[in-house]
Protein backbone atom coordinates (compact mmCIF):
# COMPACT_ATOMS: atom_id res chain seq x y z
CA UNK A 1 0.00 0.00 0.00
CA UNK A 2 1.17 3.43 1.18
CA UNK A 3 5.17 2.50 1.30
CA UNK A 4 5.92 3.28 -1.84
CA UNK A 5 9.23 1.70 -3.39
CA UNK A 6 10.60 -0.19 -0.33
CA UNK A 7 12.71 -3.49 -0.80
CA UNK A 8 10.92 -6.28 1.13
CA UNK A 9 12.90 -6.87 4.30
CA UNK A 10 14.19 -10.38 4.70
CA UNK A 11 12.55 -12.71 7.04
CA UNK A 12 14.79 -12.10 10.25
CA UNK A 13 14.38 -8.38 10.14
CA UNK A 14 10.43 -8.91 10.35
CA UNK A 15 10.95 -11.36 13.71
CA UNK A 16 10.52 -9.25 16.61
CA UNK A 17 9.24 -6.50 15.05
CA UNK A 18 5.76 -4.85 16.37
CA UNK A 19 3.78 -6.09 19.82
CA UNK A 20 1.33 -7.91 17.69
CA UNK A 21 -1.97 -7.36 15.28
CA UNK A 22 -3.27 -4.15 15.60
CA UNK A 23 -6.60 -3.26 15.96
CA UNK A 24 -9.31 -1.87 13.31
CA UNK A 25 -8.99 1.20 14.81
CA UNK A 26 -5.15 1.89 14.85
CA UNK A 27 -3.67 5.19 13.58
CA UNK A 28 -2.62 3.34 10.62
CA UNK A 29 1.43 4.68 10.79
CA UNK A 30 1.99 2.74 7.69
CA UNK A 31 -0.06 4.57 5.18
CA UNK A 32 1.15 8.23 4.56
CA UNK A 33 -2.04 10.12 2.58
CA UNK A 34 -5.32 10.92 4.85
CA UNK A 35 -7.50 9.48 1.70
CA UNK A 36 -5.81 6.54 2.23
CA UNK A 37 -6.28 6.46 5.84
CA UNK A 38 -9.84 6.84 5.44
CA UNK A 39 -10.04 4.26 2.41
CA UNK A 40 -8.24 1.89 4.67
CA UNK A 41 -10.57 2.67 7.58
CA UNK A 42 -13.54 2.49 5.83
CA UNK A 43 -13.23 -1.21 4.14
CA UNK A 44 -11.41 -2.29 7.91
CA UNK A 45 -14.77 -1.76 9.69
CA UNK A 46 -16.15 -3.15 6.96
CA UNK A 47 -14.90 -6.22 6.77
CA UNK A 48 -14.12 -6.34 10.13
CA UNK A 49 -17.74 -6.39 11.66
CA UNK A 50 -19.22 -8.76 8.82
CA UNK A 51 -15.98 -11.13 9.99
CA UNK A 52 -16.44 -10.30 13.55
CA UNK A 53 -20.71 -10.86 12.95
CA UNK A 54 -20.50 -14.47 11.21
CA UNK A 55 -17.41 -15.44 13.17
CA UNK A 56 -15.18 -16.17 10.09
CA UNK A 57 -11.72 -15.38 11.25
CA UNK A 58 -9.70 -12.44 11.51
CA UNK A 59 -9.34 -8.62 9.70
CA UNK A 60 -5.64 -7.79 10.57
CA UNK A 61 -3.97 -4.74 9.57
CA UNK A 62 -0.72 -3.35 9.23
CA UNK A 63 2.09 -3.66 10.96
CA UNK A 64 1.73 -7.25 10.74
CA UNK A 65 3.53 -9.24 8.73
CA UNK A 66 3.05 -12.27 6.57
CA UNK A 67 6.17 -14.96 6.40
CA UNK A 68 6.45 -15.93 2.59
CA UNK A 69 7.03 -18.85 1.37
CA UNK A 70 10.94 -19.78 1.88
CA UNK A 71 11.92 -19.24 -1.78
CA UNK A 72 10.98 -15.41 -1.55
CA UNK A 73 12.97 -15.66 1.77
CA UNK A 74 11.24 -11.92 3.30
CA UNK A 75 8.18 -11.05 4.59
CA UNK A 76 5.99 -8.36 3.71
CA UNK A 77 2.96 -6.13 5.47
CA UNK A 78 -0.43 -5.91 3.47
CA UNK A 79 -2.40 -2.88 4.51
CA UNK A 80 -5.33 -5.53 5.66
CA UNK A 81 -5.31 -9.48 5.77
CA UNK A 82 -7.78 -11.85 6.53
CA UNK A 83 -6.93 -14.87 8.25
CA UNK A 84 -10.12 -17.73 8.35
CA UNK A 85 -10.81 -19.02 12.09
CA UNK A 86 -9.88 -22.44 10.77
CA UNK A 87 -6.24 -21.18 10.41
CA UNK A 88 -6.43 -18.51 13.62
CA UNK A 89 -3.82 -21.36 15.22
CA UNK A 90 -1.13 -20.39 13.07
CA UNK A 91 -1.27 -17.03 13.96
CA UNK A 92 2.34 -15.66 15.68
CA UNK A 93 2.78 -12.11 17.80
CA UNK A 94 3.72 -10.31 14.59
CA UNK A 95 3.01 -12.37 11.63
CA UNK A 96 1.28 -15.41 9.84
CA UNK A 97 2.72 -17.86 7.42
CA UNK A 98 1.52 -17.33 3.94
CA UNK A 99 -0.86 -20.30 4.17
CA UNK A 100 -2.57 -19.31 6.87
CA UNK A 101 -3.90 -15.92 4.48
CA UNK A 102 -7.10 -15.96 2.56
CA UNK A 103 -6.87 -12.76 1.88
CA UNK A 104 -4.38 -9.62 0.96
CA UNK A 105 -5.46 -6.19 0.50
CA UNK A 106 -3.45 -3.25 -0.54
CA UNK A 107 -4.19 0.41 -0.89
CA UNK A 108 -2.24 1.40 -3.19
CA UNK A 109 -1.63 5.64 -4.72
CA UNK A 110 0.76 6.67 -7.25
CA UNK A 111 3.85 6.00 -5.33
CA UNK A 112 2.71 2.52 -4.98
CA UNK A 113 0.73 1.14 -7.94
CA UNK A 114 3.48 -0.42 -9.47
CA UNK A 115 5.16 -2.32 -6.37
CA UNK A 116 1.50 -3.30 -5.84
CA UNK A 117 0.16 -4.38 -9.02
CA UNK A 118 3.26 -6.16 -10.25
CA UNK A 119 5.99 -7.09 -7.57
CA UNK A 120 3.26 -8.07 -4.72
CA UNK A 121 0.69 -8.94 -6.80
CA UNK A 122 3.66 -11.75 -7.98
CA UNK A 123 4.83 -12.60 -4.54
CA UNK A 124 1.14 -12.80 -3.33
CA UNK A 125 -0.05 -15.33 -6.60
CA UNK A 126 3.56 -16.88 -5.82
CA UNK A 127 2.50 -17.53 -2.23
CA UNK A 128 -0.92 -19.07 -3.10
CA UNK A 129 -3.06 -17.17 -1.16
CA UNK A 130 -6.67 -17.18 -2.44
CA UNK A 131 -7.31 -13.41 -3.31
CA UNK A 132 -6.24 -9.96 -3.80
CA UNK A 133 -7.81 -6.50 -3.75
CA UNK A 134 -5.63 -3.52 -4.64
CA UNK A 135 -7.60 -0.62 -4.28
CA UNK A 136 -6.72 2.42 -5.76
CA UNK A 137 -7.47 5.82 -3.77
CA UNK A 138 -5.99 7.70 -6.74
CA UNK A 139 -8.16 6.29 -9.29
CA UNK A 140 -11.02 5.63 -7.01
CA UNK A 141 -11.26 1.67 -8.18
CA UNK A 142 -10.72 -1.67 -7.34
CA UNK A 143 -9.38 -4.70 -8.59
CA UNK A 144 -10.15 -7.84 -7.40
CA UNK A 145 -7.80 -11.01 -7.93
CA UNK A 146 -8.60 -14.87 -7.13
CA UNK A 147 -6.34 -17.85 -7.42
CA UNK A 148 -7.58 -19.75 -10.02
CA UNK A 149 -4.91 -23.10 -9.79
CA UNK A 150 -1.80 -21.14 -9.49
CA UNK A 151 -2.49 -17.86 -10.98
CA UNK A 152 -4.45 -14.88 -10.37
CA UNK A 153 -7.48 -13.72 -12.64
CA UNK A 154 -9.59 -11.00 -12.51
CA UNK A 155 -12.80 -11.13 -10.65
CA UNK A 156 -15.49 -8.44 -12.05
CA UNK A 157 -18.22 -7.00 -10.18
CA UNK A 158 -21.60 -8.02 -10.48
CA UNK A 159 -24.25 -5.51 -12.87
CA UNK A 160 -25.06 -3.34 -10.08
CA UNK A 161 -20.84 -2.78 -9.65
CA UNK A 162 -20.48 -4.98 -6.43
CA UNK A 163 -17.81 -7.50 -5.68
CA UNK A 164 -18.78 -10.82 -3.89
CA UNK A 165 -15.67 -11.69 -1.93
CA UNK A 166 -14.81 -15.80 -2.79
CA UNK A 167 -13.00 -16.27 0.54
CA UNK A 168 -15.26 -14.22 3.18
CA UNK A 169 -18.45 -15.92 2.61
CA UNK A 170 -21.30 -13.52 2.25
CA UNK A 171 -19.14 -10.50 2.06
CA UNK A 172 -20.13 -8.25 -0.87
CA UNK A 173 -19.50 -4.75 -0.93
CA UNK A 174 -19.60 -1.30 -3.63
CA UNK A 175 -16.30 0.18 -4.22
CA UNK A 176 -17.61 4.11 -4.61
CA UNK A 177 -18.75 4.63 -1.06
CA UNK A 178 -14.80 4.02 0.22
CA UNK A 179 -13.54 6.44 -1.79
CA UNK A 180 -16.47 9.43 -1.43
CA UNK A 181 -15.64 12.50 1.41
CA UNK A 182 -18.38 11.74 3.38
CA UNK A 183 -19.40 8.72 3.25
CA UNK A 184 -23.27 7.66 4.14
CA UNK A 185 -23.10 3.57 4.54
CA UNK A 186 -21.54 0.65 3.24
Amino acid sequence: GGRGGRVPASWPSFQGRGKGPSTRRSRFPGLGCPPQRAVKERLSALLGEHVELNGAGLVIEAPFAIRMPEELNHGREPDLLFVPLEFAETLRANYVNSHGVALVVEIADGRSRELDSVEKFDEYERAGIPEYWIVDVDRARVLVYALVGTRYARVEPDEAGVYHSLVVRGFSFAPSPLFDSHPRTL
